[in-house]
């Protein structure tokens, strides 16, 4: 699955959708394979390209909403679960892929201590 997520990062702005610029096959692919795309989408956040930094922050929106309940063509399970997934976002530095550098640094940080946290929690 590595492989394909490597794959899949390197192709992240290929063929972007015409009605969603914000998405392309490897976006949605991406977030299909849900957590272990995080950290490779995390990494794109810091490219000097703006699309890629938009398509990366797109992947960690669509594997954190789903993991709270979100289905696309259907939302949220309900209103509980998307305010989670809001408070999720907000302590993890409201990533904002357009922000200037130093603070999209920072929310990088905070989602990387949240992975960190979180794996170390799904191996206790």
């Amino acid at each position: 699955m590595q492989n394909e997520i490597k794959s899949l990062t390197r192709r992240i702005n290929d063929d972007p959708d015409k009605l969603h610029g914000d998405s392309t096959p490897a976006v949605d692919r991406l977030i299909e394979i849900g957590e272990p795309a995080l950290e490779p989408a995390l990494e794109l956040i810091s490219s000097a390209d703006r699309e890629t930094r938009m398509r990366a922050q797109r992947v960690l929106e669509g594997v954190t909403m789903r993991s709270h309940g979100f289905r696309p063509g259907e939302g949220w399970r309900d209103r509980g679960a998307e305010e989670a997934w809001r408070q999720l976002w907000a302590s993890l530095g409201n990533l904002d892929w357009d922000a200037p550098a130093a603070r999209r640094a920072e929310a990088v940080e905070r989602w990387r201590a949240w992975l960190t946290a979180r794996d170390k929690e799904l191996q206790s």
